[in-house]
């Protein structure tokens, strides 16, 4: 029996269609400056970027969900995300082809990510991935 071709395909998004690292270690980097600490080298925050706040965090300031600052910077380090979190994001080299090959191929591509919605609804028309035929996105937190 002959395979059909795909009718959709879905990706993820961070690290799969999208570099969003630098922006992600940009935020942990505001909060050190917030501190009146330097940046810490994008290489020691680019390796916890898929962990999100809680790896970023960890990795800029040492702290830790279980430490009493831990939330508050949190919310610090997701507000200024959100703020600034298409600064620097770009999709990776050979994307918008790919997509556009999936296109002309009528077969439907989406997003699956863990990132909040309240970050994935504007970050991607923002990045060039507006035009998805669903995203489905993570909690609204």
């Amino acid at each position: 029996m002959p395979l059909r071709p795909p009718r959709a395909i879905l990706f993820d998004l961070d690290g799969t269609l999208a570099d969003t690292a630098p922006d992600l270690a940009a935020a942990a980097n505001f909060l050190r400056q917030e501190r009146g600490l330097d940046d810490a080298p994008y290489e020691q925050l680019r390796p916890v970027a898929s962990a999100g706040a809680r790896g970023l965090i960890g990795a800029a300031l040492g702290i830790h969900p279980e430490h009493d600052e831990y939330e508050a910077l949190r919310v610090r380090f997701l507000d200024r995300y959100e703020a600034n979190m298409s600064q620097h994001s770009r999709l990776f080299d050979g994307i918008p082809e790919l997509l556009a090959q999936l296109e002309s191929r009528q077969i439907a591509w989406g997003i699956v990510t863990n990132k909040a919605a309240r970050f994935t609804d504007v970050l991607a028309p923002q990045i060039g991935l507006g035009h998805a035929a669903c995203i489905v996105s993570g909690d609204t937190t």
